[in-house]
C-alpha cells in the first residue's frame, strides 16, 4: 500500500510538470525605468527657493505602486508597453531616514510612458508646489531687516553675511565666541496658523558646526522638537510641525525657535530660505 501511494505521488508531479509550458517556466523579462533625480521649479517671488532635498521617488504604474527608491535608482517593471507612469517626490522628514515619506506639498510627475521588455526607460522628473500649498511665513534675509526677537539670556542676536551665503546675497548667521555660552532667537507671533490637522511644515537650508535645537513656544509655553545635526555643508530639512501644533491648539501664537548651548570654541550657524507652508 505504501509503494501504490509514492506512485501515485510520482503520478501526480510528472502530471504537473508535464503540463507547464516552458514559457511558464522561464522567469518574466522585465523592463528597467532609471531616475537620477527630481528637479523643482518655483515662483521665486511667490514660493521662494527651488533648492530641495528630493531623496526618494515614490514610483507607481497603471496606479499600483511599484515601490519607493532611494535617489538615484535602477529598478524592473514587471510591465510592458503603454502605461501611466506617477512619480511622487518624497524626503527625510525630519531628517531622519527611519522617517521616509512623500512630500504632500510637491506634485507628482506623471507621464504616458512606452516600456519594452529588457530596456531601461530614462526619466528625468520634474515637480512644483502643489496648487494647494499656502505660503504662510518665508524669510530670506535680502530686506534690510531681520525678523526675529532674542531670549533674556542670549548671548549674541542674529546678523547678516554675505561672506556665507547659501543663495543671493545674504544669508543669516550666528557665532559665539570664548565666553558666550548660549544662544536663542524666535520667528514673530504667528496666530493664524491652522490648528485643525492640517499639515504645517518649516523648510530651511542650513549648516552649523554643532546640533542646533528647533522647537515651538506655543503661548509661554516652550517645546523642543528637533535637532539640526553638524553639517559643514549646506543641507536642506523638512521639519513637521503639525503634531505639536494640533496638541497645543488652545494657544492664542505660535513662535519657532533655534538656540543651542555652546559645545566647541567657536559655534556657528548659518541659516537661509525659512519657509512656513500649510495645506
Amino acid at each position: 500500500m505504501h509503494n501504490v501511494k509514492n506512485y501515485i505521488l510520482v503520478l501526480v508531479i510528472l502530471f504537473a510538470y508535464s503540463s507547464c509550458s516552458k514559457e511558464d517556466l522561464e522567469a518574466e523579462i522585465p523592463s528597467y525605468i532609471s531616475i537620477e533625480k527630481f528637479t523643482l521649479t518655483t515662483n521665486n517671488t511667490t514660493e521662494g527657493t527651488n533648492s530641495h532635498n528630493i531623496t526618494d521617488a515614490w514610483v507607481y504604474v497603471d496606479n499600483d505602486l511599484v515601490g519607493v527608491f532611494e535617489l538615484p535608482a535602477k529598478f524592473p517593471v514587471l510591465k510592458e508597453g503603454n502605461v501611466k507612469l506617477d512619480v511622487y517626490p518624497g524626503i527625510k522628514e525630519n531628517g531622519i531616514s527611519e522617517r521616509r515619506a512623500r512630500y504632500l506639498f510637491y506634485e507628482a510627475y506623471s507621464q504616458q510612458v512606452t516600456l519594452e521588455k529588457n530596456k531601461t526607460l530614462v526619466v528625468t522628473p520634474t515637480t512644483k508646489y502643489t496648487s494647494g500649498t499656502t505660503f504662510y511665513w518665508m524669510e530670506d534675509f535680502e530686506s534690510a531687516s531681520l525678523p526675529f526677537s532674542y531670549h533674556s539670556l542670549s548671548d549674541t542676536i542674529v546678523y547678516k553675511t554675505s561672506t556665507d551665503v547659501f543663495e543671493g546675497v545674504y544669508s543669516a548667521k550666528i557665532s559665539l565666541i570664548p565666553g558666550m555660552d548660549f544662544f536663542e532667537c524666535y520667528t514673530p507671533a504667528f496666530s493664524t496658523l491652522p490648528r485643525n490637522g492640517r499639515t504645517i511644515f518649516m523648510e530651511l537650508n542650513f549648516k552649523c558646526n554643532q546640533p542646533v535645537l528647533v522647537g515651538l513656544y506655543a503661548d509661554s509655553d516652550q517645546i523642543g522638537i528637533f535637532y539640526l545635526n553638524t553639517t559643514d555643508t549646506w543641507k536642506k530639512i523638512y521639519l513637521n510641525f503639525t503634531e505639536p501644533i494640533i496638541t497645543r491648539p488652545n494657544a492664542s501664537e505660535y513662535k519657532i525657535f533655534f538656540g543651542f548651548q555652546s559645545k566647541v570654541d567657536y559655534p556657528e550657524f548659518v541659516i537661509d530660505n525659512l519657509k512656513i507652508v500649510h495645506l
